[in-house]
């Protein structure tokens, strides 16, 4: 069964080039839009707004250097827009459209723009991509849980918990397991985290807008 979708907003190239570099990184890491929400300190549908092209300029305006932070990357994916001589910058429509099946989703990307193209021109961007849907392995994600629960037990214990902690910053400190098969996703951090909640050792706050773990005072 194949289900399909769409959506669009307007914006400026640059806001493109940008919006779609983010896109990009998110497939080739393999996180959810979910992940990177929480990985914001905001909430599940914040990221996924912005993927879905809802007000896109606000969000690069507030979210570009965590976001860059959190991928350890500020490399923007190379695109040259064609523009006639007398043209000036202007907003154009961009629209997603999304074809799902059992085990993908199909994105193609349709632009108001065309691209540069000659010899010293950036290749244009791949404007059909797909992702696929997570697999879950039990036993791996009751791995990753262990690892996680571990290193933020470790941390509760040496008062790191007292002056509050992000969501990013907590995920700095449980990622790295040294094991190449075992991949600590963001949503491994926000499970324990909940669970850390529910036994009454730590609160949620929003601090500058953002979640923000800390120990019960």
């Amino acid at each position: 069964m194949m289900i399909k979708s769409s959506y669009s907003g307007m914006m400026y190239s640059h806001d493109f080039q940008l919006w779609y570099t983010y896109f990009n990184r998110r497939l080739k890491i393999g996180w959810s839009p979910q992940d990177l929400s929480f990985l914001l300190g905001k909430p599940d549908h914040a990221y996924l707004d912005f993927e879905k092209l809802f007000e896109v300029p606000k969000f690069l305006l507030s979210e570009s250097i965590l976001m860059d932070r959190i991928y350890a990357c500020s490399e923007v994916v190379p695109m040259e827009f064609f523009r006639e001589p007398y043209e000036g910058s202007t907003e154009r429509i961009v629209r997603v459209k999304v074809v799902e099946d059992e085990v993908k989703w199909y994105y193609k990307i349709e632009l108001g723009w065309t691209f540069q193209r000659g010899k010293d021109k950036p290749a244009a961007p791949l404007l059909s991509l797909e992702e696929w849907k997570p697999e879950i392995n039990l036993l791996l994600e009751s791995d990753a849980m262990i690892h996680v629960r571990s290193r933020l037990e470790g941390l509760f214990s040496r008062g790191e918990f007292e002056e509050g902690r992000s969501s990013w910053e907590l995920f700095q400190n449980v990622r790295h397991t040294g094991l190449s098969k075992l991949i600590i996703y963001p949503r491994h951090l926000k499970n324990c985290l909940y669970q850390m909640i529910q036994q009454g050792k730590i609160v949620v706050r929003i601090v500058d807008d953002r979640y923000c773990f800390s120990s019960v005072k």
